[in-house]
């Protein structure tokens, strides 16, 4: 098959576009750059410089490809972010998919794949939830253009075959969150807040791109599905983060209340940080036949941890968004 990717060069896009060559498909990859053009040439898959925010050039790019990818983000790095930092992932949750719809619409494509989060379930108290779980219709301002995103793609279902995939937080020695989370917890500056009791769903980016491929190999199956993507055992925060200290061999993580968490990170921040639901994968597992290889974040974390620790020892540390 031959497949079109926004995002690309990220995180996730790097590693799904090794996979799908490496089971004989060709890549197209949306590319702003030389530099992005140099690394999807090193990848082996095609670069095709355009802007996500013009439809026609969408349309025109992705022509003869039969699947669209859409696995771009902008996510801010810092741990202090304001609205604004958003706008960019904004614009490329709302505009590029509707461009990305498009043209998966405009080519006749089998399949128009869309990374989402599982964050838009919501502050559940640690409930259990699935894809059948209900949706809030209002988000917190940072989740509101994912869920706009999930529903244009639902929209367009009857046209196009879509799938969504509903991603826990990526995690991966080469990610930014992550290295930067290892550093901070190194020099013991990522806190436990209050009690530590909130349920994260996490996925090693690793398992997040087999996902990806086995959606593109099984776009029937895939085709009109929501599929939560984490693995199979969420993890309270307190542990995540003392688990990791363990890891990197350094002191146990600090706590601090909730109300001083609040004043250095803002009240929306610590919402946001302290939801708490517990995501099912199972129909991922079965409409996919996929399963995670790092099944929970003991395995996954110990074997990043590990790589980034190696890295920064001798200085080749290179981490993107």
């Amino acid at each position: 098959m031959k497949v079109f990717i926004a995002g690309a060069t990220g995180v996730l896009g790097r590693r799904v576009v090794l996979r799908l060559i490496a089971g004989g498909h060709r890549v197209v990859g949306l590319s702003r750059s030389e530099r992005n053009d140099e690394l999807l040439a090193r990848m082996g898959a095609e670069s095709r410089r355009g802007d996500l925010f013009n439809k026609e050039e969408m349309i025109l790019l992705s022509a003869g490809c039969e699947a669209v990818l859409h696995l771009a983000t902008a996510i801010p790095t810092g741990v202090h972010s304001a609205g604004s930092d958003w706008a960019i992932n904004d614009r490329i949750r709302r505009e590029g998919t509707a461009h990305l719809l498009a043209a998966a619409e405009a080519n006749q494509c089998r399949l128009y794949l869309q990374q989402s989060v599982t964050f838009l379930y919501g502050d559940r108290q640690g409930e259990w939830v699935d894809e059948s779980s209900r949706i809030d219709s209002r988000q917190p301002p940072i989740l509101q253009s994912a869920l706009d995103m999930e529903n244009a793609v639902r929209a367009a279902m009857g046209r196009i075959p879509c799938t969504v995939l509903r991603f826990g937080s990526f995690y991966c020695h080469d990610s930014s969150q992550t290295a930067s989370m290892f550093d901070l917890i190194r020099a013991r500056r990522f806190p436990v807040i209050g009690r530590g009791n909130a349920y994260w769903n996490i996925i090693n980016a690793d398992d997040a791109a087999d996902a990806v491929v086995w959606a593109v190999e099984r776009c029937e199956a895939a085709a009109g599905r929501v599929l939560n993507v984490c693995d199979n055992e969420p993890v309270l925060l307190r542990d995540l983060i003392q688990y990791i200290a363990d890891v990197l061999s350094v002191k146990r993580p600090r706590t601090i209340p909730k109300v001083l968490a609040r004043l250095i990170l803002g009240d929306s921040m610590v919402r946001f940080l302290l939801s708490s639901a517990r995501c099912r994968n199972d129909r991922a597992r079965e409409q996919l036949g996929w399963s995670p290889n790092y099944p929970t974040y003991r395995e996954g974390m110990s074997v990043e941890a590990e790589k980034w620790k190696k890295e920064v020892e001798n200085g080749e540390l290179t981490i993107e968004n």
